[in-house]
């Protein structure tokens, strides 16, 4: 008996062989994992793709996040980040409301233009700090955000080309993602300290950017793990709660780039030339400050 798909199709089997390729044809256009764990799916026609309601719907999280920031930012990049923050918020429903896997990159592509915005900027303050200014720092900084978004985004998908489980993939995104929005949070808790605004309103848009963010990822584990979606999980649409958790985070963190913003600003002025000088980068001046003993200390 014939090992190969065509020699098993007899006259009586080939209905059943047509239902297979059909099948197996719907499932390459889905993008598989288990985001819809604990969510009510529906079948979106005879075309294989499923409506994820909840996940879909919990998507408008996005635009409420993103929308205060178009008219009360007041830098143009806050703004824009809030902009794309709604496509953020059209991009999550495209995706859950097909699972298709186009729908995937639609979904994460301004996501990574948000990063991007936050890594200019973070990539801005240190330049400043360090006195690095003019066409070739602002070209630096530009090259280095435009990198760090296009390969978040072509790493999953020449993955998915790859035919690597849809799981890894979104593990392989997360990370890359997370890594860019872990970056800012560290230039700013740094900048932020050395400035002495930390204690105030930006350090608290910070702490609740932070504390949501993890939230909301051990919701999602699920999602880039398999094998999770069993017992309790299955009860709640956890997926949902991420885009919750990570709402609040893209809203305080467009405040916190509205802030560096006009911090980096203020740290241009003529009047503040001796952060222009060369020096020290400010982790290595931080931990100078905080770590080492000072001469009073012995």
């Amino acid at each position: 008996m014939s090992a190969s798909v065509s020699s098993t199709c007899s006259a009586s089997a080939l209905e059943g062989c047509e239902a297979w390729a059909q099948a197996a044809a719907h499932a390459a256009k889905r993008f598989i994992n288990d985001d819809a764990c604990g969510d009510y799916v529906f079948p979106v026609g005879d075309t294989g793709l499923e409506f994820q309601a909840i996940n879909a719907l919990s998507a408008v999280c996005f635009i409420a996040a993103g929308a205060p920031l178009i008219w009360r930012a007041d830098t143009p990049i806050a703004r824009a980040y809030g902009l794309m923050m709604c496509g953020v918020g059209l991009g999550s429903f495209s995706y859950h409301a097909t699972t298709s896997a186009s729908g995937f990159i639609i979904d994460i592509v301004p996501m990574a233009v948000t990063a991007a915005l936050m890594i200019f900027r973070g990539v801005h303050a240190l330049q400043v700090d360090a006195g690095e200014t003019g066409q070739a720092a602002e070209t630096t900084r530009f090259l280095i955000a435009i990198a760090c978004s296009f390969f978040a985004v072509y790493i999953p998908w020449a993955l998915m080309a790859a035919g690597i489980s849809h799981s890894t993939v979104w593990g392989v995104w997360a990370l890359m993602f997370g890594s860019m929005g872990a970056v800012f949070g560290v230039i700013c808790l740094m900048v932020f300290f050395n400035e002495g605004i930390l204690h105030g309103k930006p350090g608290t848009d910070l702490a609740v950017a932070i504390a949501c963010v993890l939230l909301g990822l051990g919701c999602s584990v699920h999602s880039f793990i398999p094998g999770l979606c069993e017992g309790w999980r299955t009860t709640l649409p956890l997926h949902a709660l991420w885009h919750v958790f990570s709402s609040v985070t893209a809203n305080r963190c467009g405040y916190v780039l509205d802030t560096l913003t006009k911090l980096v600003s203020t740290m241009e002025e003529p009047a503040n030339s001796c952060k222009k000088q060369k020096c020290n980068s400010l982790l290595v001046r931080l931990l100078k400050r905080d770590m080492l003993p000072s001469q009073f200390s012995m």
